[in-house]
């Protein structure tokens, strides 16, 4: 999304200075998430974007993963009810000292990984990684996401098109450093 405010948030473990950040954005995470959690629902991410009357605060949210089922929708109702509590409580702290527009929304199906039990959560997962350095002169690869190994996500890229033996594609294993990743989000599949 082009726009002056909008900032790529990295994944954990990357250094904070990196990104920028505002203020708020701890200080809602801080009223939001015990909020969250009693709706049995996680905290995604925390966006402050423009500046005075024009501001979004957006919160994405999804359903917390439980151990054994498959993931459920986040619904339109648990939207509503996170946004009306969110609402409420932000009134009441007070956090963001000029108006501006609540957003509560799902991640979507592109959505983005942002800490290592997100990299565990989602093994097996097609995801596209912006990098910091290029790989092998590419800014942007998409893996299938592997491991996590210690500073390492062990993802496997297929082969360049026209290099496959006897009409076979074979995936090779590749790590990316933690620190060089600067956006990772799932990749849709079909």
């Amino acid at each position: 999304m082009p726009g002056q405010n909008h900032f790529y948030r990295q994944s954990e473990g990357i250094p904070r200075g990196t990104v920028r950040e505002s203020a708020q954005e701890p200080i809602v995470r801080r009223i939001a998430e015990p909020i969250l959690n009693a709706l049995g629902l996680v905290l995604v991410d925390v966006e402050l974007r423009g500046r005075g009357g024009n501001s979004l605060l957006r919160l994405v949210i999804e359903r917390a993963p439980a151990d054994s089922e498959a993931v459920e929708n986040v619904t339109v109702q648990d939207c509503e009810r996170a946004h009306v509590l969110i609402g409420h409580a932000l009134d009441v702290e007070d956090p963001i000292p000029h108006a501006y527009v609540l957003e509560v929304s799902s991640p979507g199906l592109d959505r983005p990984i942002r800490s290592a039990r997100d990299y565990e959560r989602f093994q097996g997962r097609l995801a596209r990684f912006k990098l910091a350095k290029p790989l092998g002169g590419q800014g942007v690869v998409i893996g299938r996401i592997q491991r996590l190994d210690g500073r390492q996500v062990w993802i496997e890229m297929p082969p360049p098109k026209g290099r496959q033996r006897a009409g076979r594609r074979e995936a090779t294993p590749i790590p990316l450093v933690l620190e060089d990743i600067q956006e990772a989000r799932l990749e849709v599949e079909f």
